[in-house]
């Protein structure tokens, strides 16, 4: 466990580290992809208490680039690689 994280992000290391991308926390948004409210598919990503970033991704790929982006944060902080 690394000191400088809490407790849900060494758990979401964990997580990939065992699971690998299968293991992205990432979810497409329910709706009807039919209807105006929802006519796309939306993604985003949460694991436990740590919420992605306060958008919905159009596209899963944007979702996954975004995931990874935070991932590496989290793999830098617990090096101690932070600013």
């Amino acid at each position: 466990m690394y000191a400088n994280l809490s407790e849900d992000e060494n758990a979401l290391l964990t997580h990939i580290s065992r699971w690998g991308s299968d293991g992205y926390p990432i979810r497409r948004l329910a709706g009807n992809t039919q209807s105006a409210c929802l006519p796309s598919p939306k993604w985003i990503w949460e694991y436990r208490s740590i919420n992605g970033p306060p958008v919905v991704f159009k596209t899963k790929r944007a979702a996954v680039a975004s995931f990874e982006a935070y991932y590496q944060v989290l793999i830098d902080r617990a090096a101690g690689r932070t600013i």
